[in-house]
């Protein structure tokens, strides 16, 4: 998206209007994480086991993402000069401490590409407090089995793991608790986009204004968890058409979201309704994206063998710092060729940006985030005893394992 808009490619082409809604992506990276992180907390709650320790989580959370950060910010802003960084003696803590998207000033400094990776952390913080709740919330429940309703109504249950806490009963609470999650979302957008003050202009990238999107994927970990405790499979999730036919609703959502006549450019505001339609659609497209990776059998099929590909699977690990740096490279590629804005072929533009953002996001993870996950291994063996394995099935395919 960035390239495309740099190029000029999406100004004077026809596809202007499909190229600038690749930020879509970022939609695609939140539903992922909800259900990545979401759900050995489900397959807790549901299996009556105690849940991950939030400490320990927090600890790897902030392992994984802090380092490579911070070096990337101090080597873009005051190594390379490729961005634009405020100077006052309190920026630096702002920008390191994932700060900058609360303050209106700072939205647009620093990798200003990073203030997704700053929602992240806001959901980091918040996500197993939300855990802790609907554990409460399940196990507090009525003791009684009951079957429960709608799809998932034929099958054989397997005994809770704890008496109190009947896996039904849960996954009520569990889908009451999403469900008010996205209407909490929706409603705090139209209550920002309608507001007039400096914050207005950065309000909606904080977490309510995401939230919608990570219960997406919580939903997906939810419903995933709970098939697994039960031993069902819906014959629908395990169709061989799911993936096409999912695919082909994401791929309407995106037809769809390009044709409501957003602006082309990358930062813009929109009216309330129009603002809520492309946020439904993106949503849309991110669940449906993602849905077949979830569902159906794991180690077969061509997307899967692709997605297992060596070389995927190793741009999915030096994703993170292809993420932080391209915005870099864009920026160098450009002082250095001397080439001016909206007039350069896409095909360069890309491949160099590209070629650059990997050889930095492999140096990146070679120095820096492979320490430093070692590093969280040898300290969790030495303090910490190894948690008893969970015998839940978990997706692990391609890029969905790789990028967390």
């Amino acid at each position: 998206m960035h390239t495309t808009f740099v190029s000029g490619f999406t100004g004077r082409s026809g596809l202007g209007r499909y190229t600038s809604r690749l930020e879509i992506g970022v939609s695609v990276f939140f539903v992922i994480s909800g259900f990545l992180l979401y759900r050995p907390f489900a397959v807790a709650h549901f299996r009556g086991t105690p849940a991950p320790d939030a400490r320990r989580f927090w600890v790897r959370r902030l392992r994984r993402i802090i380092p490579a950060y911070w070096v990337a910010f101090l080597v873009v802003s005051y190594v390379l000069q490729a961005d634009t960084v405020r100077h006052a003696w309190w920026s630096l803590p702002i920008y390191l401490g994932f700060a900058q998207i609360y303050l209106p000033n700072y939205t647009l400094t620093g990798i200003t590409q990073a203030w997704s990776v700053c929602t992240e952390m806001t959901f980091y913080l918040t996500l197993p407090l939300w855990a802790t709740l609907m554990g409460r919330l399940g196990a507090a429940g009525p003791s009684s089995r009951r079957r429960p309703a709608g799809p998932f109504r034929r099958h054989r249950h397997r005994p809770a793991a704890h008496p109190r806490r009947p896996v039904d009963t849960q996954l009520r609470v569990e889908l009451a608790g999403l469900a008010s999650l996205v209407v909490v979302g929706l409603a705090y957008r139209i209550w920002v986009l309608q507001m007039h003050t400096s914050l207005s202009t950065t309000m909606p990238n904080w977490l309510p204004g995401f939230v919608d999107l990570f219960a997406l994927g919580m939903l997906l970990a939810v419903v995933s968890a709970y098939l697994a405790q039960t031993d069902h499979r819906p014959a629908w999730l395990w169709h061989p058409a799911l993936p096409w036919a999912s695919w082909a609703l994401a791929a309407g959502a995106f037809v769809a979201v390009g044709n409501i006549r957003l602006p082309l450019i990358p930062i813009y505001q929109s009216p309330v309704g129009i603002s809520l339609v492309r946020q439904t659609l993106y949503g849309l497209f991110a669940l449906f994206l993602v849905l077949p990776a979830v569902f159906g059998p794991q180690d077969r099929g061509l997307l899967r063998g692709l997605l297992r590909a060596q070389p995927v699977a190793l741009i999915g690990l030096v994703s993170y710092g292809v993420y932080l740096w391209h915005e870099a490279a864009l920026m160098l590629f450009l002082r250095w060729t001397g080439d001016h804005l909206f007039r350069i072929p896409l095909w360069q533009l890309f491949g160099a940006v590209g070629g650059m953002a990997l050889l930095a996001a492999t140096a990146s993870y070679v120095v820096v985030e492979r320490p430093a996950l070692r590093g969280r291994r040898r300290g969790r063996s030495a303090a910490l005893p190894a948690p008893a394995p969970v015998p839940v099935p978990v997706p692990t395919t391609g890029t969905l394992a790789a990028s967390r």
